[in-house]
């Protein structure tokens, strides 16, 4: 009964934690709405597989090399990088609002989005404490004492599940409305996209700058 219950929580709270905007769910938005579920999904897929690995450096404490300034400040920098250049291309595209039906091939091809979903995911290293608040939840309500490698596996196959499943559930929404949406109106959502991108990518400038001021 602990197993199901720790896996129950585990999706519970991978729920959550995908519920809140973030540059996995702009890029899948943005291909759902154009009618390329499997590359919005492949998007999903690369975000789910970022979150794995660092639910397992933060389970199983494999890369204490991530507790360094200067290595998180490195995946800071790549961050803003890769969010800048997302944020061009979008705003790029709404200057075209009756090209962006057009099967451009950044939009339809699976790879590229995986390979946009796990860039983005792997960027974020802070998503290792998220991963640490959840097992000291589970900690307390008994579930997952002791931490056993199989209770560990458990609970990174259910938080995966469950940020999946929220972003696959987005997904579907967006492409089920995508044909109330005017292409005027959907440049205006890839400008807002375009925006709420760039103002993501402080976060990671702040950590950069963070670093920079704490090593004077």
């Amino acid at each position: 009964m602990n197993n199901v219950l720790l896996v129950a929580l585990a999706v519970t709270l991978g729920f959550a934690a995908a519920i809140p905007i973030g540059p996995c769910q702009i890029e899948m938005a943005k291909r759902a709405i154009k009618g390329h579920m499997r590359a919005a999904q492949m998007v999903v897929l690369g975000s789910v597989s970022s979150d794995i690995v660092y639910g397992a450096i933060a389970l199983f404490g494999i890369a204490p090399a991530l507790e360094e300034p200067g290595v998180l400040a490195g995946f800071n920098a790549a961050g803003a990088a890769v969010l800048w250049a997302l944020t061009w291309h979008t705003w790029h595209e709404s200057k075209k609002p009756h090209d962006l039906d057009a099967h451009h091939w950044s939009i339809r091809s699976k790879r590229w989005a995986y390979l946009t979903g796990f860039s983005v995911g792997m960027s974020n290293p802070p998503i290792i404490l998220s991963w640490l608040v959840g097992v000291t939840l589970a900690k307390r309500f008994g579930l997952a004492s002791p931490l056993t490698t199989h209770a560990k596996l458990l609970f990174i196959g259910g938080g995966a599940l469950g940020l999946g499943g929220y972003l696959a559930a987005l997904g579907v929404v967006m492409h089920r409305v995508k044909h109330m949406i005017s292409p005027r109106a959907m440049a205006s959502v890839y400008r807002w996209l375009a925006v709420t991108l760039f103002g993501l990518s402080w976060v990671f400038v702040y950590g950069v700058i963070h670093y920079f001021h704490a090593t004077r």
